[in-house]
């Protein structure tokens, strides 16, 4: 991807986290309790927090929820997770979702490569 379109995916991920705060506002009560879900499940455990953001990108990617696939391959690398495990755990998309599943994970992959620079 070019740097234009990096600078994109990033803006993209600032609008996301900008709605998600004004539906914080909207609905406290409900997002509260919505941030506390993401926070337990995505945490450090006897399953590495890599991991789980890994689980939550093939999810994404089945459910085609485009901007929940960016939020969790950022989260992705944040926890540090490599090229090579994402696109294993993509492989696994391929296999459960046929062409779907390729077209979301080529685009995933792409997302990380993407915000890996």
């Amino acid at each position: 991807m070019s740097t234009e379109a990096t600078i994109d995916l990033k803006s993209r991920l600032t609008r996301i986290n900008q709605q998600f705060a004004a539906l914080g506002q909207a609905q406290p009560a409900v997002m509260g309790g919505f941030q506390s879900v993401m926070k337990a499940a995505t945490q450090e455990g006897s399953v590495p927090a890599a991991f789980r953001e890994l689980v939550a990108v093939a999810l994404a990617v089945h459910k085609g929820c485009d901007d929940c696939v960016l939020f969790h391959t950022s989260q992705a690398l944040r926890h540090q997770a490599t090229r090579a495990q994402f696109a294993d755990v993509l492989a696994v998309n391929v296999e459960m979702g046929g062409g779907p599943g390729a077209m979301y994970a080529s685009k995933a992959l792409a997302y990380f490569d993407a915000l890996s620079q």
